[in-house]
């Protein structure tokens, strides 16, 4: 068992913004690489406190009935928007229903948690092959660091424009989960 399976929650549904299947993500990815995952990871932001769903309940069922994932969630930090001080200063508003001020929401804390627990896993397992479901650049560091100097392969997995042209060259291959045909392979 030689794949370490990380994958960024927000950044698959940008890639793909229909359900997809993390099973058949997951048996896909075995196929391809004639390999079996060894640790897989969830990331994802939610409402302070996070909130039990069916989905995340589902990411954690083992194989062969689920994804297996063990699922990192993360919080949101909502921060009123105001238009800067050289307009005014004043709260940016609906335009309709003047009641309501824009909030900025931000996910906190999930790519420094994929990248510890990315390096940590691979430290304690020693897989060799790399599956990565995020584009973020900020990931260059570590992904550099594990195919250069500790020889694990990189797959990517997104959408050719949602991945960081800091990490395309570590990659081995991409897998392009907005084309044909893993698209209508991993529809829910």
């Amino acid at each position: 068992m030689s794949i370490g399976l990380f994958v960024d929650g927000s950044f698959v549904y940008k890639s793909f913004p229909d359900q997809i299947d993390y099973l058949k993500l997951r048996q896909s990815i075995e196929k391809e690489l004639s390999d079996t995952v060894d640790e897989a990871y969830f990331f994802n932001s939610d409402d302070d406190p996070p909130r039990a769903t069916k989905f995340n309940n589902y990411l954690t069922v083992p194989p062969p009935h689920g994804p297996g994932f063990r699922l990192k969630i993360y919080w949101l930090s909502k921060k009123k928007l105001f238009w800067p001080q050289s307009l005014g200063g004043h709260p940016i508003l609906h335009p309709t229903d003047p009641s309501i001020q824009y909030e900025l929401a931000q996910q906190k804390g999930v790519d420094v948690g994929l990248a510890y627990h990315m390096v940590r896993s691979f430290y304690k397992r020693h897989w060799t092959n790399l599956v990565l479901c995020a584009g973020d650049g900020d990931f260059h560091e570590p992904v550099q660091n594990l195919v250069e100097s500790e020889n694990v392969d990189l797959y990517l997995v997104g959408s050719m424009r949602g991945i960081s042209s800091e990490l395309r060259p570590y990659a081995k291959k991409i897998f392009e989960i907005d084309q044909e045909p893993l698209c209508s392979q991993l529809k829910r």
